[in-house]
């Protein structure tokens, strides 16, 4: 006697969700190809809650001739394989989904799930990094970006994203 099973009730609380990364609820998931690149300068880091920032030089002084040069030549092949199951689906209701940040190419997938080629490329320059938090005073500073580059990213991404079914 095969009996369909209720959906059990699931609450799922994520903090943060950096880049190119995801929460995947599914009966299948299928994630083929996912890359990222990053080149961040920063001065001075990240600055948490109840810091007090004064009288301080953050300096970034980027001059490279050539700067982080990315050359991503994946190839990303999907291909769905026909078998028969005679397993049983489990049922999953969900009651809330809460995301409090998610940064970019990220993201919550529930359901038949089937990504392919996720790409993200970054560059950053920051003499002072990211402020988060509460109770932080900043308050003469100084705050100094240089970045003379004479090729500055070059990102030459030319996957090959093929899916077939």
């Amino acid at each position: 006697m095969n009996q369909k099973r209720k959906p059990r009730p699931v609450i799922v609380n994520v903090g943060t969700i950096t880049s190119n990364s995801g929460v995947y609820i599914s009966e299948q998931n299928l994630v083929c190809g996912i890359s990222s690149h990053s080149k961040s300068n920063n001065g001075l880091g990240s600055i948490g809650s109840s810091n007090l920032l004064r009288g301080n030089i953050s300096l970034v002084y980027d001059s490279d001739f050539i700067d982080t040069p990315i050359d991503d030549r994946d190839v990303k092949i999907y291909q769905e394989n026909q078998t028969s199951s005679t397993a049983e689906t489990t049922q999953v209701g969900f009651d809330s989904i809460n995301v409090a940040t998610m940064a970019q190419n990220s993201g919550i997938f529930v359901g038949d799930v089937k990504i392919t080629g996720l790409d993200a490329h970054s560059k950053q320059n920051n003499a002072t990094g990211t402020t988060y938090g509460h109770r932080n005073v900043d308050m003469q500073n100084l705050n100094y970006v240089y970045d003379s580059d004479a090729i500055d990213t070059p990102i030459y991404d030319q996957d090959i994203k093929l899916q077939s079914r």
